[in-house]
């Protein structure tokens, strides 16, 4: 079995991807020299043009430009450059996402732009007084909060607080909530999550980046009273 030969259709897709857009494209000449220089594949530029017709057929918008060297270049992706500017603009200015978390997610909503784009959504919004969270694990309780919530079951995390000197500390000493999650919801930049208090016997709320760790979703014995 040739691996390399069923490869080839996916490195010429991961080529059109990252190095062409509607204003850069590349060549039958360009992407069999890639393909011999950095996967060490030997073609011809018929089978190159048959890749590229499954490829087209598959669904991948790739556009041909006739010429005496026709011209390949993708001009379908999955947003658009206003849709990542939003996002990325969303992401930046929320508050319960950390600031590494904010750069790391950026810089993914980035590569989904061509190389050629993706410098413009360089953001130059500033976002005054907006002080992001410091909880790092924000998307694992997100995620954990999520699966409870879906499966009907109940939690139990610590929860934190900062006191007058704007430290960082346990609430009621460490207390471990349990908690039956409804749902969350989005309110002046944070996530709550809101649900059915065992310590208060009512409906409360708590704010999920002030979740000190990821949730324990608790077992059907765990959840017996």
């Amino acid at each position: 079995m040739d691996i390399k030969a069923k490869l080839r259709p996916f490195y010429v897709a991961k080529m059109l991807y990252e190095q062409t857009d509607e204003e850069h494209y590349l060549t039958i000449a360009q992407i069999i020299e890639q393909l011999e220089n950095k996967y060490g594949i030997s073609t011809s530029r018929g089978t190159v043009s048959d890749d590229i017709k499954v490829l087209q057929e598959f669904g991948i918008e790739i556009e041909v430009e006739q010429s005496t060297q026709n011209r390949y270049y993708l001009i379908g992706r999955r947003f658009e450059m206003p849709e990542l500017k939003a996002l990325i603009d969303a992401v930046e200015s929320a508050r319960f996402i950390p600031k590494e978390k904010s750069s790391a997610l950026v810089a993914k909503l980035s590569s989904l732009a061509s190389p050629f784009e993706a410098p413009k959504l360089v953001r130059n919004v500033d976002v005054e007084n907006r002080i992001k969270a410091d909880n790092e694990k924000i998307y694992y309780i997100m995620e954990a909060l999520n699966d409870a919530i879906n499966d009907k079951k109940k939690i139990s995390f610590q929860y934190y607080t900062y006191n007058r000197n704007k430290e960082r500390v346990a609430k009621h000493d460490g207390e471990v909530y349990v908690f039956s999650p409804y749902k969350m919801i989005w309110n002046g930049d944070y996530y709550y999550v809101v649900g059915y208090s065992e310590k208060h016997g009512s409906v409360g709320s708590f704010r999920v980046d002030r979740i000190v760790t990821t949730p324990q979703i608790l077992s059907e014995e765990q959840q017996e009273p």
